[in-house]
């Protein structure tokens, strides 16, 4: 099987695939640094392909089978990966921003660092992947399954979307546009000072959901106390 070197290949195969009532056979092909913005790539079949670096922006990559695929810093912002298979991919500093991932598949995915917010992930699995400094800002992960087999999302409160996910390294709490852990969030709260985007009786009008949340993260997390040591050493990270 000769190699695929440029997006012209790449899409030609894709086109004739299409014509032939065929999936496109684009496994191991090397296309990193391929501009692929609004590329059709729907039901292709990119096993262990390198799309590092590439700009997918755009592109339909809904049912794409991307196991083990190398998409580190890839720019796959507003992309299409709905029901895609990611599973083991590198997604480490790969931009997802805006990116809809309702139903895909990330078990084992290594997504540190990656972009994630506003990101649709529901339904997605996300069963060991690694979130470590990964943003997931606003992101929607209703329903979706956690790293580690647990994470936990809500909404309705007065400082925004809420979401606790474990990492490698530990649980990190997003609120809003806040992120941190869930003791960094219980001191913020205790005065006034250091909120972002709330002053004085706004401080007083948000601290009683926050307190629910804080006591409600803090339950979820005595209640999987494994999670954190199984991604560790499923990631090796170090004490």
């Amino acid at each position: 099987m000769s190699t695929i070197t440029t997006a012209a290949q790449a899409l030609a195969i894709i086109a004739e695939a299409h014509k032939s009532g065929t999936r496109a056979d684009l496994r191991y092909a090397n296309l990193g640094y391929a501009n692929l913005r609004y590329a059709n790539l729907g039901d292709a079949d990119l096993r262990y392909a390198n799309l590092g670096d590439a700009d997918l922006r755009y592109a339909n990559l809904g049912d794409a089978d991307l196991r083990y695929a190398n998409l580190g810093d890839a720019n796959l912002g507003y992309a299409d990966l709905r029901y895609a298979n990611l599973g083991y991919a590198d997604l480490r500093y790969a931009d997802l921003g805006y990116a809809n991932l309702g139903g895909a598949d990330l078990g084992g995915a290594d997504l540190g660092d990656a972009n994630l917010g506003y990101a649709d992930l529901w339904d997605a699995n996300l069963g060991d992947a690694n979130l470590g400094g990964a943003n997931l800002g606003y992101a929607d992960l209703g329903g979706a399954t956690g790293a580690g087999g647990q994470l936990l999302s809500m909404q309705g409160i007065p400082s925004g979307r809420v979401i606790l996910y474990p990492t490698p390294g530990g649980w990190v709490l997003v609120v809003g546009c806040w992120k941190g852990t869930v003791k960094k969030l219980k001191t913020m709260i205790a005065t006034d000072q250091g909120w972002p985007e709330a002053t004085g009786e706004m401080c007083a009008l948000r601290r009683p959901s926050l307190k629910a949340v804080i006591a409600l993260c803090q339950d979820h997390i005595k209640r999987h106390p494994q999670v954190i040591a199984d991604l560790a050493a499923r990631w090796a990270v170090e004490a």
